[in-house]
């Protein structure tokens, strides 16, 4: 697979012929077997905890303000930029797990909300400590100044592509 995305790193150089455009479209080649090397790392780690990255994200998501962060299987689905069915499969597991919980709106009983639980915090807390090791080989070596200036463009690109 990565050998696809080399080919089409070259195949976009070739399109665009000045430097940055060649320069953006091999730094999108390599952002994207980053991320498949480190999902398909990620997945394997996670696979014993029964978690997917699905869930690891949901989770994720869920645990920046706990106590308040409620969405529908709509709005997570948005937020999440996913289709509905894979948030209501992922959703549906991790409530028979006990790491999420439904309640039915209070202005809308047809709605249901859904909360992280203590159980789903935890859980999220082993994910995280499972994937310790690929952190450290992944980011070890970096110096903390070239991690802070990865961090600010990682913090870039996200705001570029949610503009879009």
């Amino acid at each position: 697979m990565e050998y696809i995305f080399a080919f089409l790193g070259i195949y976009c150089q070739a399109i665009y012929m000045n430097n940055k455009n060649a320069l953006m479209g091999s730094n999108l080649v390599n952002l994207i077997i980053c991320y498949q090397h480190l999902a398909n790392r990620i997945n394997r780690n996670v696979e014993p905890l029964q978690l997917n990255m699905t869930q690891l994200s949901i989770l994720n998501h869920f645990s920046w303000k706990p106590e308040t962060t409620a969405h529908t299987i709509g709005k997570l689905a948005q937020i999440m930029q996913m289709n509905q069915p894979a948030i209501t499969k992922a959703v549906k597991a991790m409530v028979e797990n006990g790491w999420l919980r439904k309640q039915a709106d209070s202005e809308d009983a047809r709605v249901s909300l859904v909360f992280i639980t203590p159980e789903g915090l935890a859980q999220l807390d082993k994910a995280r400590m499972v994937n310790v090791s690929l952190l450290e080989a992944t980011f070890g070596s970096l110096p903390e100044q070239e991690l802070v200036d990865l961090n600010t463009l990682l913090e870039k690109l996200k705001v570029n592509i949610l503009k879009y």
